[in-house]
């Protein structure tokens, strides 16, 4: 096979897809794996034998995985929580993400490490969503006692075709807490986090803290998303506008800020003269703290994955090739957390760059482009073929999800994603010249307010035209 990495990956989606439909016994699926290894290496010199008996080790592997992270330890929070109950629980543990301040309620995700209920003790583990209806200064990584009500997050469906229960447990959390006041928080002064999120989420806060002194509310609050991957000071409506449109992709930190960061990083390396194997080792653990900043999205981790990959391909004298790298970012991602199968996100991320690679070189080739002799027009048409191929493979899990359909989006994105290029980009010079030479750093953010409010009246423009988008059922 010239791209193996393509079928295992497609076979190992599968292996999930079929476990989570048909329940199977992991000890059976453990024994599987034990038979199909022996007969792979068996048929080693065998070429066809051994690409089905490989097959079926990867399908058998995805399904493993996925079985095992539906199969709870004893030691699991889930097996203490009793429903009825209205005791309030104390849970001691640390704080696992960023604690977000929004409507004047603080949330975080908890990862517990032992539970009480009235004199009932136990040590356990899982991950638990906290809502601290409180300001306070609280951290990542701190370990905390907490004292409230726990419940299961409610299942009725949205939108999406998803309820909430379910897309919080895709993200392996299982539970909500509710804290009514500081009181119910302890803090023990220790710290559990990880030393290289710690940092990622502490350059994360001072990022923010440059957009929001600088940039008024709104054009601060679509900068720190498209940035720093912070949606919550986004207004719903201007959300839905987006939707609309078909251009919410751009409030989400993607794969080209992925490549804005690697390509400072690397110039600025070149600058000082540094050899490219030393260039490209810097710019490779940069990118790990960029994604850990941004919340480590689908799409962020996607293009780390696949940056990190083109990076090693260069210093091994091999060239990368895409439809590999995006193989290797797909079973990265499913091998961590197989659940993203299920998530939104991951399905419109990977559709929406598969869909441009492989869909855009074909109609470019049909509609002989290249023949174009005024440069302008040509690079016009190519960003229509951009996005008409990324509207082409992501309308129909769109139409599916959002209940929505859009013919106005290839001509939206024709404006809009040049605009988010440049917003992005005064952005990323903003925080820059924040931290090298602050007087310059006014400029930076009038420039950046001015492209935000274009393009928000441009997209506001658009979803008036006639026949601009439809909802469906």
């Amino acid at each position: 096979m010239k791209r193996p990495l393509i079928a295992f990956a497609f076979t190992f989606s599968l292996g999930i897809f079929i476990a989570s439909k048909i329940k199977i016994s992991l000890l059976s699926l453990y024994s599987l794996l034990v038979i199909f290894l022996i007969f792979s290496f068996l048929s080693f010199k065998k070429r066809l034998v051994f690409d089905i008996f490989v097959s079926c080790l990867v399908f058998t592997l995805g399904a493993a995985l996925l079985t095992n992270s539906q199969t709870l330890p004893q030691c699991h929070i889930s097996k203490f929580i009793f429903y009825k109950t209205e005791e309030p629980y104390i849970v001691k543990g640390f704080i696992d993400s960023k604690p977000i301040l929004k409507n004047n309620k603080l949330s975080f995700i908890f990862r517990t490490q032992a539970l009480q209920l009235g004199n009932l003790n136990h040590t356990c583990k899982g991950n638990i969503l906290v809502y601290l209806k409180a300001k306070e200064n609280l951290y990542y990584g701190e370990e905390l006692i907490l004292r409230g009500n726990i419940y299961r997050p409610f299942k009725g469906k949205d939108v999406r075709r998803q309820s909430y229960r379910d897309y919080l447990y895709n993200q392996d959390i299982w539970f909500i807490m509710n804290l009514k006041t500081k009181a119910d928080v302890v803090k023990l002064n220790k710290n559990r986090g990880l030393i290289l999120k710690r940092f990622a989420l502490w350059l994360n806060i001072k990022m923010e803290d440059i957009i929001f002194k600088h940039v008024s509310r709104l054009p601060a609050s679509i900068l720190d998303a498209m940035i720093l991957g912070e949606r919550r000071n986004i207004p719903a409506f201007i959300n839905n506008s987006m939707i609309k449109s078909g251009t919410v992709h751009i409030l989400l930190v993607s794969g080209f800020n992925v490549g804005i960061v690697a390509f400072i990083t690397i110039l600025f390396l070149k600058l000082l003269r540094f050899s490219r194997r030393v260039r490209f080792a810097i710019a490779i653990p940069s990118l790990v703290v960029y994604c850990l900043m941004t919340g480590a999205s689908t799409p962020v981790v996607r293009a780390t994955v696949m940056a990190v990959f083109f990076m090693f391909g260069f210093l091994v004298k091999r060239e990368p090739d895409i439809y590999n790298s995006l193989s290797v970012a797909w079973l990265s991602i499913l091998g961590l957390n197989p659940r993203q199968l299920f998530d939104i996100g991951f399905q419109l991320s990977f559709v929406s760059v598969i869909s441009i690679v492989y869909l855009y070189p074909k109609i470019r080739a049909f509609l002989r482009i290249e023949i174009l002799k005024i440069k302008y027009l040509r690079f016009i048409i190519d960003s229509c073929l951009v996005s008409f191929s990324a509207w082409l493979g992501t309308m129909g899990l769109i139409a599916y999800y959002f209940k929505i359909f859009s013919p106005i989006t290839v001509l939206a994105n024709i404006f809009i994603v040049p605009l988010a290029t440049l917003i992005t980009l005064c952005g990323f010079s903003l925080i820059l010249i924040s931290l090298i030479f602050s007087p310059l750093a006014p400029f930076f953010a009038s420039t950046s307010e001015l492209v935000v409010l274009l393009l928000l009246k441009i997209n506001n423009l658009l979803i008036k035209l006639p026949a601009a988008f439809f909802y469906l059922g």
